[in-house]
């Protein structure tokens, strides 16, 4: 019998929130399900309470995607060099044939590198893979690059999880082998317990138009592009609402005085939390689209949020967000996010939105994205 090979995660998981937990949460029902033997190496310890804007980096939910607590070991303090060794001998115990480390923020630099120098040069039989969602964060911090840099020399090999990313690794690292896959569909959320009418009766919306801006609020997405242009976006189609849904990370101030100037902020909604796992899904059943109004971009979880549900896009063409958008099939890809270009786009979805079937079009397109080529990866790797 051939032997099962052992992958080991390293990187942020249950009972920690947001995209990297959800990306774990993938990798490891997608390796599982391949016949992969996985553990995952998580954080005790992720951001120190004055580094996190949020009011929680726990996950509060209920409904935890695909629950795997007991292959989950918390080990690593991102700021304790103690805690650092003691992952890397756990996963030297576990002999893997490969390590995926998931990076996508330098603050993780000392902690990461560490770790993989150790596994690089006192554990040279295991394939030491980085896969990368975030090659350099949105803020672009001047000294980000020389971190990036020093971290990821150790990597054997990348997953790249946009072709953008896929050239911002090869600019560094040449020479190093590269997979390019993409962000996995997050179709966890979409328990099929609304219709379109029973979400919007459920959330008390009346309108016949619906527009979504999901997610962490954060500068560099663009919300005050979107609250700006809703006055001209209601002048064409008055009977629209929005609905803004998601926890802010800077100033909420800022965004309430922006609202208190429109026109039309009757038909504006802002619900400022965290919005747990099992209570997503009417948001999205509700919406006509969601709007990603982007700044920068690399790819985003939201965008596979909204495919989970059939729900079109409308994005700025930023990062790799043009390789997951098909032109007026599955969305719309503006150039920038100017005013004039926000409008026009939503004036597109809304007047096209009961002669195109974006649903199906979605179905059709993401059958051959997301994590289902991973296998592959490692098939390449162990044939090496």
């Amino acid at each position: 019998m051939t032997k099962e090979k052992k992958i080991i995660i390293v990187g942020p998981a249950y009972p920690y929130r947001g995209g990297q937990a959800l990306v774990e949460a993938y990798l490891h029902k997608t390796l599982r399900e391949m016949s992969y033997e996985t553990i995952t190496v998580s954080y005790k310890l992720l951001y120190p309470k004055i580094f996190f804007p949020g009011k929680t980096q726990y996950d509060e939910s209920k409904t935890i995607p695909f629950e795997h607590n007991d292959k989950i070991f918390r080990i690593i303090s991102s700021i304790n060099p103690f805690t650092w060794i003691k992952a890397y001998r756990k996963i030297k115990k576990e002999k893997p044939d490969a390590v995926i480390i998931v990076w996508w923020m330098f603050f993780f630099a000392p902690c990461l590198s560490a770790l993989a120098f150790m596994l690089k040069h006192f554990a040279k039989k295991t394939h030491v893979c980085f896969l990368i969602e975030n090659y350099i964060s949105h803020e672009n911090h001047f000294f980000e690059r020389v971190l990036v840099k020093n971290t990821l020399k150790y990597a054997d090999s990348f997953i790249a999880e946009s072709h953008y990313i896929f050239n911002e690794i090869k600019r560094d690292f040449p020479k190093k082998k590269i997979f390019e896959i993409t962000l996995s569909v997050f179709d966890i959320y979409n328990q099929k317990r609304f219709n379109k009418s029973e979400a919007r009766s459920f959330l008390n919306i009346k309108t016949e138009n619906v527009l979504l801006f999901f997610g962490l609020i954060r500068q560099y997405k663009g919300l005050d592009t979107l609250i700006n242009c809703f006055d001209k976006v209601i002048e064409n189609n008055p009977d629209t609402s929005l609905l803004i849904v998601g926890e802010c990370y800077e100033n909420i101030e800022k965004y309430e005085r922006l609202i208190a100037l429109c026109k039309n902020k009757e038909k504006i909604t802002m619900i400022n939390k965290f919005i747990a796992n099992e209570d997503v899904e009417p948001y999205f059943k509700a919406s006509d689209c969601v709007i990603m109004p982007y700044y920068s971009a690399t790819q985003s979880g939201i965008l596979m949020m909204a495919y989970g549900f059939g729900t079109p896009v409308i994005c700025t063409d930023v990062g790799g967000m043009k390789e997951l958008i098909e032109e007026n099939k599955t969305g719309i890809l503006i150039e920038n996010n100017s005013s004039e270009n926000l409008v026009s786009a939503v004036n597109q979805i809304i007047k096209t939105k009961n002669e195109t079937n974006y649903a199906a079009n979605i179905e059709k397109f993401i059958y051959n994205i997301g994590y289902k080529r991973i296998g592959e990866v490692f098939e390449s790797i162990s044939s090496e």
